[in-house]
């Protein structure tokens, strides 16, 4: 599905032909999905938000003036539940009992389970604002300006995130990696 099929999706949805949200579900869930858990740090959590984003965007799909601002409309909404449910005292433990790397030996999966969680507990370390612009811009792929709608910043302050949040990992990792 295109940016115009989507734009087109969303008027039809907005005029009440209800059941094209599953085509709108399908193709976020996943990514939406990712980007709360890299967020959240947790797959129960990341479940909860998602489910919760997706049946307040289904609720509040009137208010969406352009339908052309639909990804980023979506993505901001689970933003705001994840924060919310950050603020929260509980706080589990990252489960990674389910992640699944397909390397060629033991070896290999080892050093790259090793690699990979080095670099999770460094981008966890980061303040949550900084962890969720990286998340945003490498994980999620989103533009400097999608950012700045989603998170209600300027473009500018974006871009100093980004900086700083790659400054800090490069050091931070630095000692594991190499320069490069």
């Amino acid at each position: 599905m295109n940016n115009a099929e989507e734009q087109a999706l969303v008027a039809r949805l907005q005029k009440g032909e209800c059941k094209l949200f599953g085509a709108l579900y399908e193709r976020y869930r996943r990514p939406l999905f990712a980007y709360c858990y890299r967020l959240l740090n947790g797959k129960e959590r990341a479940e909860d938000v998602l489910h919760e984003a997706f049946l307040k965007a289904y609720a509040s799909l009137d208010g969406l003036n352009d339908p052309a601002l639909f990804r980023v409309w979506l993505f901001r909404i689970a933003r705001n539940e994840a924060y919310g449910l950050m603020r929260k005292p509980q706080h589990r433990p990252y489960d990674d009992a389910e992640d699944v790397w397909s390397e060629q030996t033991p070896y290999d999966s080892l050093v790259a389970l090793e690699q990979t969680e080095i670099v999770r507990k460094a981008l966890q370390s980061l303040k949550d604002e900084y962890r969720e612009a990286i998340v945003l811009r490498e994980f999620e792929g989103f533009s400097y300006v999608e950012i700045a709608e989603i998170t209600g910043d300027t473009e500018s302050s974006v871009k100093s995130r980004l900086f700083k949040a790659r400054k800090a990992l490069i050091k931070k990792l630095e000692p594991f990696f190499g320069k490069e």
